[in-house]
């Protein structure tokens, strides 16, 4: 693995004013990145934050992403599902450095917070972006059909759709450009056959999940039940789970609740979103359940 990073990444580092410099520093070389244009991409995904980032002049944002030619300003529009939830803050800090880097403005955040209907806010937001004519839209696509004409209204109005996170259905992949993310589906698969590896035939698994139906994890969770059910092993309300609600509030009673009241009748337990997936693990070790149910999951959170 090489060791060298291309000056350009401190110089870029140094642009943003980022606080935390080594913790980017560290990410680029274990990316084994030596090039302006890898480090270029590499500090648009950075995951760690930066309590304070100013944009840099266009010149200097011009050299460090890799001489690309003086932009304009667009402001392109984010539609996110859950826009409170601290899983997507390194989201943000992402396009706030991929912007300053490219030296355009920075894009809008909007979509639905958690306690709010999804997918009527999604899509009012999506629409509005569309209707003011914003240059470009990334959006997660978590129903199956409901975002099929709105992409396809952005698209004929001239403006670039893009989806991450999630993708619509496995079997019914949206219509926009491109995709950023996992394939949700084969990692639940994944989940399944490590926690399966782990168990006994015939024992019982179950999942959580924040927001059953919705494509951002219910894929995940329909992956890991066909696996554990594959190796032989009960998974309990199949892959409906145990619905958790999608505040945090909700979370953190029905998790610990059900594994109090249920803990002795299980031997594997997995979540699927990162809310789940940290009240999992605190609650095995409240209830003295550790090193009796296996479990694992998905979005770790600070």
């Amino acid at each position: 693995m090489r060791k060298k990073i291309d000056p350009v990444v401190d110089e870029a580092i140094e642009t943003l004013n980022m606080k935390d410099g080594p913790t980017r520093r560290r990410l680029l070389e274990g990316a084994a990145l030596f090039s302006a244009t890898a480090a270029a991409s590499a500090l648009i995904a950075a995951c760690s934050s930066s309590s304070s980032s100013s944009a840099a002049p266009s010149s200097m944002a011009k050299e460090a992403a890799g001489n690309f030619p003086t932009m304009p300003k667009w402001k392109f529009t984010f539609v996110n599902h859950a826009t409170d939830n601290s899983f997507f803050t390194p989201t943000q800090y992402g396009f706030q450095d991929a912007a300053a880097l490219l030296g355009i403005e920075t894009p809008a955040w909007t979509g639905a917070l958690s306690t709010q209907p999804m997918m009527p806010t999604m899509l009012s937001a999506f629409n509005a972006a569309v209707t003011a004519g914003s240059p470009g839209i990334a959006t997660t696509v978590v129903s199956a059909t409901s975002f099929v004409a709105p992409i396809n209204s952005a698209l004929s109005a001239g403006i670039p759709v893009v989806t991450y996170n999630a993708n619509g259905s496995t079997s019914n992949p949206t219509n926009g450009l491109a995709y950023v993310g996992q394939e949700l589906y084969v990692s639940g698969q994944a989940v399944g056959a490590r926690l399966a590896s782990l168990m006994t035939k015939g024992d019982t698994a179950v999942g959580f999940i924040a927001q059953p139906g919705s494509l951002n994890i219910q894929p995940r969770i329909d992956g890991a039940t066909q696996a554990l059910e594959a190796a032989g092993m009960k998974v309990l309300f199949g892959n409906k789970g145990v619905d958790t609600g999608a505040s945090a509030t909700q979370e953190a009673q029905v998790l610990p609740a059900f594994l109090q009241s249920h803990g002795s009748q299980i031997q594997g337990a997995f979540a699927v979103d990162g809310g789940d997936t940290a009240l999992l693990g605190t609650s095995l070790e409240k209830y003295n359940l550790v090193g009796k149910v296996h479990a694992g999951g998905f979005d770790l959170e600070p």
